[in-house]
């Protein structure tokens, strides 16, 4: 079924960068809820079975501190939180791969009636980085 920019269609992308190899893992959703983003969280530890640590550079955004996710936080003690001032996107790295993201993927797409494919090609693009990249952590600032 073909959609249309008259459809109340929508994706929201919950990422995380690994900042030594330039590995990304997201999920994709309509909506991104406290209970989408706690389930996503507990992959953490599936991801990263080695690390040590394991930080989150985080804004402020409201649900970030909501009470279930900071008690699945909690249960995973390698995790530690770093939060950014408010209104500082550009010291979050990933803020810098969601613009990567806008300029290579979804910038003049000619997926305008194919919701569907649009999905993909972002599930694509973002699903590349996913061994990492030296190149993303270039752009992203966190490499020479």
């Amino acid at each position: 079924m073909p959609f249309s920019h008259k459809k109340n269609i929508r994706i929201r992308v919950i990422g995380y960068l690994d900042a030594t190899h330039g590995a990304v893992h997201s999920h994709t959703a309509s909506s991104i809820t406290v209970r989408c983003l706690a389930k996503s969280l507990k992959q953490l530890s599936f991801w990263y079975p080695d690390a040590k640590e394991i930080y989150l550079v985080w804004d402020n955004w409201p649900v970030h501190k909501h009470p279930q996710i900071q008690k699945v936080l909690a249960q995973q003690p390698r995790v530690q939180v770093l939060w950014l001032p408010t209104y500082a996107p550009w010291l979050n790295p990933i803020e810098k791969l969601w613009r990567w993201t806008k300029q290579r993927v979804t910038h003049v797409h000619p997926w305008g009636d194919d919701f569907n494919e649009y999905k993909n090609h972002i599930n694509s693009a973002l699903n590349s980085l996913a061994p990492g990249s030296e190149e993303l952590l270039r752009y992203v600032g966190l490499s020479t």
